[in-house]
């Protein structure tokens, strides 16, 4: 069965919320009982865990799927489901993390409604977050309404970009991270995104996409789950088929979107 008619499937079972909005990105904010929280330096892998068992707990079969399976595309398995880093009102490094001082915001954004349905569900249910030892409740939640797409955006990260790819030495395969001022992260970042269309079914154009840096990359290093993870921070400007675009803001640019890096803001368009 193809991944949209899964989704679909999905997407049945739910009653919209809202009126009818369908929900495809989430702003969540937090406030904590402190005034000042001590949020782990890695904390990614808390907030990758939070969601699935959130999406699990509303709707047991799409969390299932999404962390067992996902969508197949050759030898790639894509979840399509992105999260951006926390940001706080302040925030400020201590040797046990990152104080922060809210409110809190957040966002969790997917291609198609059902998972992020899930999640408003038991966030609305529960009202509560644990990133380690540190509970926040949610103050409200927003549902934020899609960019209208054009041939030409300018796009800010919400968490870093990871693109890689393997080099060979020897008889070993090694694992290399990619910068945004090499060209074969680019040619990364548009495969992976010309997949995830093909995950969704989406026809797109083959005209090659066209990146350019608007800023200056700031490298960001992650632990998660043991791994030693590579993104970078930057604004670009992305030119070529709305759709592949829009594919990219919803699921996510590059790699392990749903460990919470590869997520976009708009900034600009045209």
């Amino acid at each position: 069965m193809k991944g949209t008619q899964r989704w679909l499937e999905f997407n049945s079972a739910h009653e919209h919320l809202n009126d009818g909005v369908v929900l495809m990105r989430l702003k969540i904010t937090f406030v904590p009982a402190d005034e000042v929280v001590v949020v782990p330096w890695n904390y990614l892998h808390l907030l990758h865990g939070f969601i699935y068992k959130a999406i699990r707990r509303a709707s047991p079969k799409l969390g299932e799927f999404l962390h067992e399976q996902g969508f197949v595309v050759g030898s790639h398995r894509y979840k399509l489901l992105t999260f951006s880093l926390l940001y706080p009102k302040k925030a400020q490094p201590c040797d046990e993390g990152l104080k922060m001082t809210p409110p809190i915001s957040w966002w969790v954004s997917s291609p198609l409604p059902a998972p992020m349905e899930a999640l408003a569900m038991t966030l609305l249910t529960d009202n509560q977050i644990s990133i380690g030892k540190v509970r926040l409740t949610v103050e409200h939640i927003e549902v934020e309404e899609t960019p209208k797409f054009e041939r030409r955006c300018l796009f800010q990260t919400l968490s870093p970009i990871v693109a890689s790819t393997g080099i060979r030495r020897g008889e070993k395969l090694e694992h290399k991270f990619l910068s945004p001022d090499e060209p074969d992260f680019w040619r990364v970042i548009e495969t992976n995104l010309r997949r995830k269309a093909q995950a969704l079914d989406l026809t797109v154009s083959s005209e090659p996409l066209k990146f350019q840096l608007a800023g200056e990359p700031r490298s960001r290093l992650y632990e998660v789950q043991g791994t030693k993870v590579r993104g970078f921070e930057f604004k670009f400007w992305a030119e070529g088929d709305p759709k592949l675009l829009k594919v990219g803001y919803e699921a996510g640019f590059g790699e392990r979107n749903a460990q919470g890096f590869g997520m976009v803001k708009v900034e600009a368009v045209g």
